[in-house]
């Protein structure tokens, strides 16, 4: 795993050495008062909660801590450190799909004031979110050859079949069901997202968004189908190695729903990379088209897949709604005013509108 340390443009992050001592004072009760903490340092991305790294008595872990109750503008409404372990354990049972291994769950505020999960280490490099990955000409991704590239693409690809072979049929994923109207699991998850929208929205109100959700809500396709959802299934969240996957992470957003959701976060999220790049002028290498993404998922052993164009309108919305919470975080911390114009709260409001004129 990366150990860049976090950037200072993140203020709502927490200092790696300022945690050292309670890290120690942790180590010392589960590892033996001769435990030693060294090398503790934090990754270059992240928003939703602080993430550390350290070595301790030779083995390198990470800790992620639920946000404070002070937080500033939190990502989520809820961080369930809980889910997080039981969903990692569900993937390493029931799929070959790599996921860190679960160290320990701590509930109680004791040692860092908030509860926290430790994980064994993965080697391997994740692609940044900033700069992306697919534009950042000193990264590791762009010094790759295109048969690298290929094997990133399918190998990712693989994944989401792999992980989409949990169907939600038994009572070991009734805990990732949402408590939300709605007669099927995507249904839910539509009302979910107005209720996140209402949440994260603060004292703004954004019509370009309200419109979309709106939309999504109703033409809302008939999918009954339910497995595993990752929630932000993206390369931003794996470790690669040699350009495929050795870990899998983040998993806050999971819930069930139809496969359809997790592939379409992908291709969605190459298309606003891609509106990123050519803002700046840029091209980016050319992967996860939603046409040849979803001919490659069925190639690779997945069922077949419905078109994915409502369902990356649906991904447009759900990322609006986090950037939404993250802009006004950032003024919160002085980073930057806020827009005159609501809609300019989501800085990818044309391609939201294009995606939305297609459904």
């Amino acid at each position: 795993m990366s150990d860049r340390s976090a950037a200072t443009t993140t203020p709502w992050r927490s200092d790696p050495s300022a945690l050292q001592s309670q890290l120690a004072a942790w180590s010392h009760h589960f590892h033996g008062h001769d435990a030693v903490v060294t090398d503790v340092g934090a990754p270059d991305s992240g928003m939703a909660n602080d993430t550390l790294f350290f070595t301790v008595d030779g083995q390198r872990l990470v800790v992620r801590l639920a946000p404070t109750p002070d937080s500033k503008f939190p990502t989520f409404r809820t961080y369930d450190l809980a889910l997080q372990r039981r969903v990692m354990e569900l993937v390493r049972a029931r799929t070959d799909v790599p996921v860190p291994e679960v160290l320990h769950l701590e509930t109680s505020e004791e040692w860092f004031g908030v509860p926290f999960l430790v994980t064994r280490a993965v080697e391997g490099v994740v692609p940044s979110d900033n700069p992306p990955y697919l534009l950042d000409p000193g990264g590791w991704f762009l010094q790759g050859t295109p048969e690298q590239w290929k094997r990133f693409e399918r190998s990712t690809i693989d994944v989401f079949v792999r992980l989409h072979r949990i169907a939600d049929e038994g009572d070991d994923t009734a805990f990732l069901r949402l408590d939300a109207p709605g007669n099927t699991a995507l249904e839910r998850q539509v009302t979910d997202l107005r209720a996140y929208y209402e949440w994260a929205r603060g004292e703004h109100s954004v019509p370009t968004l309200e419109r979309g959700i709106a939309a999504v809500a109703t033409t809302m396709p008939t999918n009954d189908r339910t497995v595993l959802n990752w929630g932000d299934s993206r390369p931003g969240n794996i470790i690669y190695r040699d350009f495929a996957p050795a870990a899998v992470l983040d998993w806050e957003m999971a819930t069930v729903g139809p496969p359809e959701v997790d592939v379409a976060w992908t291709t969605f999220f190459q298309k606003f990379f891609a509106g990123v790049a050519q803002q700046n002028g840029l091209r980016v290498p050319g992967m996860f088209d939603a046409v040849e993404t979803a001919a490659t998922y069925e190639e690779l052993g997945g069922a077949p897949l419905d078109d994915l164009t409502w369902y990356e309108a649906f991904a447009a919305c759900r990322f609006a709604v986090i950037l939404l919470r993250m802009v006004q975080r950032s003024a919160a911390y002085g980073l930057a005013p806020l827009p005159d114009d609501p809609d300019d709260l989501i800085m990818f409001a044309p391609l939201l509108g294009r995606l939305l004129e297609r459904i």
